[in-house]
């Protein structure tokens, strides 16, 4: 019995999946904001980086919910992790010398992300303390984040793979992704807020 108590103390694994992704937040944000001799190849190490941190992601919800280990505080970390991860990332992004042509458009970014993030965070918040009722992800809520991972690595890889200015010298796969991106945050925002709506009516 007292075994069994132990054993149930222990952080899962899902757990630490998580919290693997949130240590590999600072040094990824370091890679970042150094300014490298090698700036391509860093671009690739920090890429690969942020890739694993993104995949923990995956494994760590697929591995609680095939092996019956969701635990509350892995309901409560886990959208945090991301969130740290991918703002955390853009935000090093628009704060670094190397990635002058993208800094403004990344910054504004990452306020239409955060705005939507705690838009969405403060609605489940509400909701849950008003009747229990708990807001799950939707599709675009989704889409969104898998779009934001996608579009990080673009961000470090274009340059790499296209050279001299990346595609058509501009940039422009990052131009795209990032519109992409931003489209789908204030997409699934405006779905929860019509959705939940009522939670946040002034005239209530």
């Amino acid at each position: 019995m007292a075994e069994n108590k132990q054993a149930s103390k222990k952080i899962n694994l899902p757990n630490i999946l998580t919290l693997i992704r949130i240590g590999l937040v600072p040094p990824i944000i370091i890679l970042v904001l150094i300014q490298w001799t090698n700036q391509d190849v860093f671009n690739v190490i920090t890429a690969v980086l942020f890739l694993i941190a993104a995949l923990t992601d995956l494994f760590d919800g697929a591995i609680a919910r095939g092996t019956n280990q969701v635990t509350d505080f892995g309901k409560f970390l886990d959208p945090i992790a991301d969130k740290m991860l991918v703002l955390g990332t853009l935000i090093a992004i628009a704060g670094s010398s190397r990635f002058d042509y993208l800094r403004i458009i990344v910054a504004v970014s990452a306020c239409i992300i955060l705005l939507r993030e705690l838009t969405v965070t403060s609605i489940r918040m509400i909701a849950k303390k008003h009747d229990g009722t708990v807001i799950s992800a939707n599709i675009f809520g989704k889409l969104k984040t898998v779009v934001s991972i996608i579009t990080v690595i673009v961000l470090f890889m274009e340059g790499v793979i296209f050279r001299n200015g990346g595609l058509a010298g501009i940039h422009l796969l990052s131009y795209i992704m990032l519109a992409v991106t931003v489209l789908l945050t204030v997409l699934s925002g405006y779905t929860y807020i019509k959705k939940y709506f009522s939670y946040i009516d002034p005239r209530r």
